[in-house]
């Protein structure tokens, strides 16, 4: 009685196969790859042309003759409710121990420990932006010191072109990050940000670049978001001189 007694041939002691922990473990690993492959498959392939029209995606943008047979290229761009007048300082005064990224300080800092302060206004001091300046993406006490990409082209209210080339020979353009400026109308502002990599750039580098991929392309997004809320919200007076 309380039950049937095992038959001839019927093994009545623990079952054979994986245990507990080593399904746990598949399990984890299963997690792992679908993970990865959304990240780094599904994010780049909807941001990397987030917002951008496609006419944007393929038009011609100052900057683009640098890398004139790009590996990848990227084109976000977002709608700003000010005249490219009114965005142009926030662009022009970007850099982590300046006016900061206005992407995401948690990252930044709690992360990277950058040591970031993203501005909400405009500082007149930081506006005198020229060819052969960094933007930095580093302070001068991070291991490596200040460092980021050097402006190589700039028209006020309309370009800002940014040599990325990290590790390549002196005259060797292997990444550019591209910010334009588009009138949309009495009140409006097309962003467009355009990142171009190259062939030439170092085997390490390019590595990184699509390990990092996937976070590059949320903090760009994070960075255009960033300064139209900033424009927006200065965009019905004079930029502040007032201290921050």
């Amino acid at each position: 009685m309380g039950g049937r007694a095992a038959g001839p041939g019927v093994r009545s002691g623990p079952q054979s196969g994986p245990g507990p922990r080593r399904r746990r473990l598949r399990g984890f690993l299963a997690a792992a790859v679908a993970a990865g492959l959304s990240t780094h498959g599904l994010l780049p392939r909807v941001l990397r042309t987030w917002g951008a029209t496609g006419p944007e995606k393929t038009a011609p943008l100052p900057g683009d003759e640098l890398i004139p047979d790009a590996d990848d290229v990227w084109t976000m761009a977002v709608t700003v409710a000010a005249r490219p007048g009114q965005v142009w300082p926030w662009l022009v005064q970007m850099g982590v121990d300046r006016a900061g990224l206005y992407s995401y300080t948690a990252v930044e800092n709690g992360l990277l420990r950058l040591g970031v302060t993203n501005a909400d206004r405009i500082h007149p001091e930081w506006q005198d932006l020229k060819v052969g300046d960094i933007i930095a993406f580093t302070p001068g006490g991070y291991p490596g010191g200040r460092r980021g990409p050097r402006v190589v082209d700039l028209a006020q209210d309309r370009h800002l072109v940014l040599d990325s080339s990290p590790g390549a020979p002196p005259g060797t353009v292997t990444g550019t990050w591209q910010f334009v400026l588009h009138d949309a109308g009495p009140s409006g502002t097309r962003l467009l940000l355009r990142t171009r990599y190259g062939a030439g750039r170092p085997a390490g580098l390019r590595v990184m670049d699509f390990l990092l991929r996937p976070g590059y392309l949320v903090m760009d997004r994070a960075m255009l978001l960033g300064i139209k809320k900033r424009a927006e919200g200065g965009a019905n007076g004079p930029p502040s001189s007032a201290p921050h």
